[in-house]
């Protein structure tokens, strides 16, 4: 997990957000900006197409090899 620096206003901008977009977490809120942002088609996600939840630790190691 990583910690990222923000602005006191970039901060409540994505907390109004993350209750709009009713995602979970603010991770989970940066993915379907970033992915809307990109227009990354849903087809590309294959087998995890349709997941509502956020990836565990363990997940996200053995999918995008993170340490």
């Amino acid at each position: 997990m990583k910690t990222i620096a923000l602005q006191e206003r970039t901060f409540e901008i994505l907390e109004e957000l993350k209750k709009e977009k009713k995602s979970q977490s603010f991770n989970e809120l940066i993915l379907k900006l970033v992915t809307e942002n990109k227009k990354i088609p849903k087809s590309m996600f294959g087998s995890l197409k349709g997941k509502d939840k956020e990836f565990t630790t363990e997940e996200r190691h053995k999918i995008w090899g993170e340490h």
